[in-house]
Formats: structure tokens, C-alpha cells, sequence
């Protein structure tokens, strides 16, 4: 007689996202929350006895529905919007392996061959000297499968390599493409191998120049970092209708230096729409929330189309009426855009790759974008627990015009020597040690009877950023007075502000959109890129010659300062 089966009951449903890899951010993200960062009940308990579920396991509830769904907490009652985990790990992993370090050179070329991997600086005894080049260039030979092979320069194969320099300086320095193309004499297509090469050159350098931040003296060069976004353009255009796709440009930089540790497009450049768009279609996808979904990291081609759809409604216009852009530039359309959350949460969790396992306490001053601020108190909230980290939203007046600007800052002088006591005439024969100690102390004295977590109007109004309101979304009831004041003062965005100005003045396709009279309210600029490769090749370029290269005028360049380099790279030694 056979025994009965037994039947197992099944999983409960789950109404909140599995983890991926260890990362979960689908909590309460509340810093002053006694449930901040605690894992709530991942599963629905309708209909199941209460015995089932743990003693003081944070509960909370799952409001709203598709996209919408949002995690309310039950102890503070703030709601968060459920992320999708994996979506998360996939680009954060991409970001990772953007920049992943060359092989050796001096080994056996041949894929096949035992010393495929075996160096000659640390396996002299698999090679032997095979003669020379003709441009006298020291040849080896493989003693496994007799290949020779030289160690030259990168750019001895280049087509008018002498070209590489200029390519480099145009590019970071205003030039679009056709005006490269005819200062050098290289065909457009040649420019674009051009910028290939010179991207495959940042990647090298990068992988080996950026592993050493474990190497930095966090406590000597400053522990404060700012993270901002700002709007670039790129053509996508069809048969009828022109337009500008909005993409984000998020970076992130250190504070004292200017070294941008990290800098986003909102792309993915390798992501082929219909392929994408097939397998959200097989995985049901389509039909459950996205923080569910198995694909949530990139927009599918159904919700890019209505995308399209939207911006381009209104503004259709005769092929004859537009600017006169060479069809033959156009390159394929291949890319599509990221979620903003994924790519939000991907770079919190990538600077927290950078800044290492230390015990140091790091500063983060954000624009005021709530979700930008609750992708940081994500990343680090093991770090918030612990108090080794603060995150500060800073919220200012963009609009404000240059004499405004101005009477502003004669008014912050006026209130500054009204809070201190010291006459102006003082003020400016003071160091700077000195002026901060008054500023905190008066500031200190502004903050007695504040609320915790509290927006704080700065009362000292700066050129840069009139109208600044801070909030310390880490603000702690045992946090010392003088530095609660300290954090206030340095609650700026100004090194990565400094940026974007940078990049808006010196890449001609980051530049603002110009309006005309007869746009019809229509923006276009035929210099912008077609290929969403070419930005993301182009913004990276230029991140790593501001880092690294500076200008003529430069001194110390942000990784000199930062302690990664002794001296400014020169040319020839990155295009060695």
C-alpha cells in the first residue's frame, strides 16, 4: 500500500521584492525612524495565523498598485516607492565594468597558446629576443607556439596618429564634430574611430589610476562629496519629426578637490530596444508591478515610443524646415534610456564601492531631489546607523538674475555682521580658520529650538546659491551643537555646480538648446550627437582630463590634489 503524499503547503505570496546579491532597499528609509533600515515582513499574512509571524518584525503596509506601489512604514508613516532589486545589482555591475583593466602586453598574443596569460616580466624564461622591427622596435618570440609579436606603442597602427592630440583637445574644448573634421582633414567617420581610441585609452588609464582610492587619506584631503544631475541633449530623429531626448548627467565630486569620482549618462548605449522589448514580452513582464518585473533596469520600446510620442506632439514639421544636418552622420539608433531611481541607486552604491570598508565619516550634500536623497540613505544606511555618515539636501534659487544675485550677497554681508559683531572692514582682514569659527558660532546660536531633520534658510546668502535651504536628513538629538553648525556651513554644491559649468562650456553638444522666433517654440541644435555611444564615450573623456590632464592654466590637477598623481598627465604619456 502506498503512503500517502504529503503536501506542502505553499510559499506565501510575497508583496515585497526578493533581494539580489545582499541588496534590499526596500525599507523604511526615515533616518529619524526608530525602524529605519530594519527588514519588514517581506510576505502577505492575509488569511494566515498570527502565530506565524515574528514577535516585533516590523510590519508596515504595501500601499497602491502597479508602478505606484509603495512601502508605507508603520512606526514614522513614510511611504517609499518599492525598487526593484535587481534591476539595481544589473546596473550597478554594469557601471563596475565599464572600466575593467587590460590584460598584460608582454605575453603570447595567441588565444590558444599556454602563455596566454604568463608575462614576460614574470616569465622571462617562455621567451627569446626575435630580432627588431623595422622601425627598431624589440621583437619576441613565444617559445611554446612561436608566435612573434612586439610591444610598441598603442598608436602605431592609428591612421594619422599625429592626429590623436588635436582630436583630444577639440573635442574637450567647444569643437563639434564637422568642425573637427575640418581643422584635421579626417573624414567624420575617421573622427569617430578617433574618439573610440581615445575612450579605449581613458579605460586603460582608468582601471589602473582609480583602483588606488584605498590609497587615499580620506582625513588629510576632506571627507565631504557632492552629487548633483543636470539635463543633456541628444537628436533622435525620424522621417517626420525632430526631436531632443532628455538624458541625465549625474556626477559626483569630492568637495575640496574637484576630483569627480563618478560621472552617469541615463544610457545605456548597448541595449537594443526590440531585443529588450522581447524579453520583457516572454517574461510576462508587462503585467506586473516593475519593482517585480525581471527586466526594470531600461525603458522598453512600447513605453520609449510613447515617450516619443509625447514630446514630439505638436511639433511635426516638413523634413525641408529643418536645420541642414548630413544624413550621413546619422548614425544607427541603438541605446535605450535608464530608469532614473536604478541609475540613482547604482551610483550611490558604486561611491560606496569607492570610499572602501573604513571607519571614516563621510559627508554627502545632495540637490534637493527626494529621490536622489533617499538612493544615498539606501546605499549607506548601515553607515547613517552608525553615524558614520551624514546626508544633506541643499535646495537654492536658480533663477535668480545677476543683479539680484548681487544685492543678495550685500545683504548676507549685512546679516553676517549683524549675527557676529564684526564690522566688515574686520571681517576681510581675518583668516579663514577665523571667519568659519565666527560663522559656526553664530549659525550655532540660529539652530538652538530647531527642529530636527528641519529645512534651515541659510541666512548668509552667496552669488552661487541664493535662498539656501539645508536639511541634515541624518540630524540626531546627540549630535554636538558645533557640529550640526559646521555641517550647515559646508552644505554646498558648488565643486560639482563648478562642473557642469565646465562641461556646458567646453563640450559643444552639452551646451543649452538655443530658441529662435521662428522655432515656433521648437529647440534644436544640429551640432548635438546622434549616437547615445558617442556621449557616453565624450562625457567620460572629459571627466578623465578634467581629473587628470587640467589645462594650461591649471597647476594641480583635482587627482594631484587628491593625492592619485604627482604631476599633470601629458599627452604623450596617455597616448603611450
Amino acid at each position: 500500500m502506498l503512503a500517502p503524499a504529503i503536501i506542502s503547503s505553499p510559499a506565501p505570496p510575497r508583496r515585497l521584492p526578493l533581494p539580489k546579491y545582499g541588496i534590499d532597499v526596500n525599507f523604511c528609509r526615515n533616518p529619524q525612524c526608530d525602524l529605519f533600515a530594519e527588514p519588514p515582513d517581506p510576505v502577505k499574512r492575509q488569511g494566515r495565523p498570527k502565530g506565524n509571524v515574528k514577535p516585533n518584525y516590523p510590519r508596515g503596509e504595501v500601499i497602491g498598485s502597479g508602478d505606484d506601489k509603495t512601502f508605507k512604514c508603520g512606526a514614522c508613516g513614510q511611504s517609499s516607492i518599492i525598487k526593484n532589486n535587481g534591476a539595481i545589482v544589473e546596473e550597478y555591475r554594469r557601471l563596475r565594468g565599464r572600466f575593467h583593466e587590460e590584460g598584460p602586453r608582454d605575453c603570447c598574443p595567441t588565444e590558444s597558446c599556454e602563455n596566454r596569460d604568463k608575462p614576460m616580466s614574470q616569465h622571462p624564461e617562455h621567451y627569446r629576443k626575435s630580432g627588431r622591427t623595422a622601425k627598431g622596435v624589440q621583437r619576441w618570440k613565444c617559445k611554446s607556439c612561436l608566435t612573434s609579436f612586439s610591444m610598441g606603442s598603442r598608436i602605431r597602427r592609428q591612421h594619422r596618429s599625429n592626429a590623436n592630440r588635436d582630436v583630444l583637445w577639440m573635442i574637450t574644448n567647444g569643437l563639434p564634430i564637422s568642425k573637427i573634421s575640418d581643422f584635421t582633414g579626417l573624414c567624420p567617420r575617421d573622427v569617430y574611430r578617433k574618439i573610440d581610441f581615445i575612450y579605449d585609452r581613458v579605460v586603460d588609464h582608468t582601471a589602473r589610476r582609480e583602483g588606488s582610492f584605498e590609497g587615499v587619506n580620506w582625513q588629510k584631503v576632506g571627507r565631504r562629496f557632492a552629487t548633483d544631475s543636470q539635463t543633456l541633449h541628444l537628436n533622435w530623429p525620424n522621417k517626420k519629426t525632430r526631436a531632443q531626448i532628455a538624458v541625465q548627467h549625474l556626477c559626483t565630486a569630492h568637495a575640496n578637490t574637484g576630483y569627480i569620482m563618478a560621472a552617469h549618462l541615463g544610457l545605456d548605449p548597448d541595449i537594443d530596444l526590440s531585443d529588450i522589448e522581447a524579453e520583457m514580452t516572454a517574461a510576462g513582464d508587462f503585467s506586473l508591478p516593475r519593482a517585480f518585473r525581471s527586466q526594470a533596469r531600461v525603458w522598453s520600446e512600447t513605453e520609449f515610443k510613447a515617450y516619443l510620442d509625447k514630446i514630439t506632439r505638436g511639433v511635426q514639421i516638413h523634413p525641408m524646415e529643418a536645420p541642414d544636418v548630413d544624413l550621413d552622420l546619422q548614425l544607427p539608433h541603438r541605446g535605450s534610456m535608464l530608469r532614473q531611481d536604478v541609475m540613482q541607486l547604482a551610483h550611490a552604491f558604486l561611491l560606496r564601492h569607492f570610499l572602501g570598508k573604513g571607519d571614516e565619516r563621510f559627508v554627502f550634500v545632495l540637490d534637493a531631489d527626494s529621490g536622489l536623497a533617499l538612493s544615498f540613505v539606501a546605499a549607506f544606511a548601515k553607515h547613517i546607523k552608525q553615524a558614520l555618515a551624514d546626508v544633506i539636501v541643499v535646495r537654492f534659487d536658480k533663477h535668480q538674475s545677476n543683479d539680484q544675485r548681487n544685492m543678495l550677497v550685500g545683504d548676507g554681508k549685512v546679516a553676517l555682521e549683524l549675527a557676529t559683531g564684526i564690522a566688515q572692514s574686520q571681517w576681510s582682514a581675518m583668516d579663514l580658520r577665523d571667519k568659519f569659527d565666527h560663522t559656526d558660532a553664530a549659525i550655532e546660536g540660529m539652530l538652538k529650538g530647531h527642529l530636527l531633520a528641519e529645512p534651515f534658510a541659510w541666512p548668509f546668502h552667496t552669488k552661487s546659491e541664493p535662498h539656501r535651504r539645508i536639511r541634515i536628513l541624518t540630524d540626531r538629538a546627540e549630535m554636538a551643537p558645533d557640529r550640526r553648525a559646521r555641517l550647515m556651513r559646508l552644505a554646498t554644491l558648488r565643486s560639482v555646480d563648478a562642473y557642469f559649468h565646465k562641461v556646458r562650456s567646453n563640450i559643444r553638444f552639452a551646451a543649452r538648446p538655443a530658441h529662435t522666433p521662428s522655432g515656433n517654440g521648437r529647440a534644436w541644435d544640429r551640432h548635438y550627437l546622434y549616437n547615445p555611444e558617442t556621449m557616453v564615450k565624450v562625457i567620460e573623456i572629459y571627466r578623465f582630463t578634467h581629473n587628470w590632464m587640467g589645462s594650461s592654466k591649471t597647476k594641480e590637477t583635482p587627482a594631484m590634489k587628491l593625492g592619485l598623481a604627482r604631476g599633470k598627465m601629458r599627452p604623450s604619456e596617455f597616448f603611450e
